[in-house]
């Protein structure tokens, strides 16, 4: 894990830390802890009210009886300002532009809650790839060659081995590959990480929320962003009213896909020419 000040520029050691090296970058103190704590406090007040939310890679948790311990708050976008504000800072930008393409977009946005006493997950990899345990169903020859996801983590608590820090296998994501019982996980390592740090990590890296053996929560915010042409995996639109949608700055329409607008009913566009770049026609 390459752990950077926010101030750190050489993304050519960044990017190559995220696809061919350990797989995770983490900038130290990107954000006030006033922020942090508001956001905490919407997440927590969510959580605790809320039922209990689709989670992920949860099996364990679930035949334990112990799931309620992992909880989720979705539709961030909709949940207060902060989280607009939170995941517009600069630093995502100018890393997602170059790593994903200057108009990459938001795939899901949303928290993770886990309580002391809660299990933790199964080692898996994200979407678009989480659930390559069925490679019939992917494209032939896919590879990890060039990304097509990006993780990060803004940590809302102390994220700690004792509390269960999210693991992971460095390395790991240069063979495109879903973990399975049969592999080895003895290299593991966790993102250990403090309240206003902001955590990168690909996608393909195996990895997994660990158990919670401390008296405290662990909460934090998780975001993932993908390029423009790989369909979301949450509906980050339907829940927003029109006045977000209108009143969003140019980032967070980018951020949701207004920016590219397909797909598109094209028997009602007027639109002539739209894509291309302009060749003329010689007679």
């Amino acid at each position: 894990m390459l752990e950077l000040d926010k101030n750190y520029t050489d993304q050519k050691r960044i990017f190559d830390e995220l696809l061919v090296g350990s797989g995770v970058v983490v900038f130290k103190e990107v954000f006030l802890i006033d922020k942090i704590n508001e956001a905490r406090e919407i997440v927590n007040e969510f959580a605790s009210k809320q039922d209990q939310k689709e989670t992920h890679f949860n099996a364990e948790a679930e035949a334990s009886g112990k799931i309620h311990l992992q909880q989720r708050v979705w539709n961030l976008f909709g949940k207060g300002h902060i989280f607009s504000d939170l995941i517009t800072n600069d630093i995502i930008f100018d890393l997602m532009a170059k790593f994903l393409g200057t108009e990459f977009i938001c795939g899901s946005y949303c928290a993770s809650r886990l309580l002391p006493g809660a299990p933790g997950q199964e080692p898996h990899i994200d979407y678009p790839y989480w659930d390559l345990y069925k490679q019939e169903t992917f494209p032939l020859g896919i590879n990890s060659s060039f990304p097509q996801n990006c993780q990060a983590t803004i940590p809302l608590d102390i994220c700690s081995e004792q509390s269960g820090a999210t693991a992971y296998y460095p390395g790991s994501q240069k063979d495109l590959k879903y973990p399975t019982k049969k592999d080895d996980f003895s290299n593991l390592k966790q993102m250990v990480a403090n309240p206003g740090d902001l955590v990168f990590f690909n996608g393909n890296c195996w990895h997994g929320a660990m158990p919670n053996k401390s008296e405290h929560q662990r909460a934090a915010l998780l975001i993932e962003f993908l390029p423009k042409y790989v369909k979301p995996v949450e509906d980050l639109v339907t829940y927003l009213d029109k006045n977000f949608k209108d009143n969003c700055s140019h980032r967070v329409k980018q951020l949701l896909g207004f920016n590219y607008e397909y797909p598109k009913l094209m028997d009602t566009s007027k639109s002539v020419n739209e894509i291309g770049i302009g060749y003329k026609v010689k007679n």
